[in-house]
């Protein structure tokens, strides 16, 4: 199970989501995480069956992460797993990606094999060396087969990867940063579980537990006393709600990987040339 922090910082994520108006429609889910910020499981377990009625890729995905986590419900990894394939086949951004968590975590065993599989299957920008020919990932059987040939080592550090990976993309939209448009990135060193969070004015380094550090940027300066925002143009309030959505956005992807480094244990021996850069284009729908 995970830490309260986690399901605190999901609770945030999935209110977050719903409050995007492609969920507007799915109101018993909205009603689900209501109970669960109430503390009231017994309501949100009733609410849950409630929107698992409509089968929706929202509602299937939450199920899976609530029985993933323990959020309201006994802790049940195989359920959390069926949840989740549901939710694949009726579309959930991100489901393939919470599979791929799921299984890459210590809880799972893991099962390296099905962590690296739906890692392919939800073409997570994974280190070369961790890429199956791209003909293999439709046939379980000759995936699995092609795993065998790789090293002990290679296999670990790859599904110690995939399982960092496979948690951001699940929570966010992520891209390569050489084909991204936003000014959020990531970078993540898995040799030593460095990953730096930044955006065109701040950086925040994640190690583990050391130290974190961050800047204020000259907007945020600008527009910290009120007189000076009730003087400012259409076009500075536009520039300030967009910092603002960027920085509350960074915090997010901050929580979502000190979780994530958290939840996967660092295996010895990863190549140090390993380096992921991704562009963090906003939290993904539900």
């Amino acid at each position: 199970m995970r830490t309260q922090a986690f399901i605190l910082s999901f609770i945030a994520g999935v209110v977050c989501a719903l409050a995007q108006p492609s969920m507007a429609a799915s109101e018993s889910t909205k009603l689900v995480v209501q109970a669960i910020e109430a503390r009231d499981c017994v309501a949100a377990a009733r609410e849950l069956n409630v929107a698992l009625a409509g089968a929706t890729p929202e509602a299937l995905a939450l199920a899976g992460v609530m029985f993933e986590t323990g959020l309201c419900l006994k802790p049940n990894l195989e359920r959390a797993a069926r949840f989740y394939t549901k939710a694949v086949d009726a579309g959930a951004p991100g489901a393939r990606s919470r599979l791929a968590g799921l299984y890459a975590s210590p809880a799972s065993g893991p099962d390296k094999g099905a962590a690296l599989w739906w890692s392919m299957q939800a073409n997570l920008p994974l280190p070369k060396a961790c890429l199956v020919e791209s003909s293999l990932r439709g046939n379980a059987e000759q995936f699995a087969k092609a795993l065998t040939a790789w090293p002990a080592g290679v296999l670990d550090a790859c599904v110690y990867v995939a399982g960092i990976v496979a948690a951001l993309d699940a929570e966010f939209v992520i891209k390569e940063a050489a084909q991204g448009r936003t000014s959020v990135s990531i970078d993540f060193r898995p040799a030593t579980s460095a990953l730096d969070v930044r955006n065109s004015q701040s950086s925040l380094a994640l190690v583990d537990d050391s130290p974190r550090t961050a800047t204020n940027s000259n907007a945020g300066n600008l527009f910290a006393n009120n007189s000076v925002k009730q003087s400012a143009t259409p076009e500075q309030m536009l520039a300030l709600r967009a910092q603002d959505e960027r920085q509350a956005l960074i915090k997010r992807v901050e929580a979502v990987s000190k979780d994530a480094l958290a939840r996967y244990p660092r295996p010895s021996g990863i190549d140090a040339d390993w380096r992921i850069q991704l562009s963090v284009e906003g939290l993904r729908d539900r």
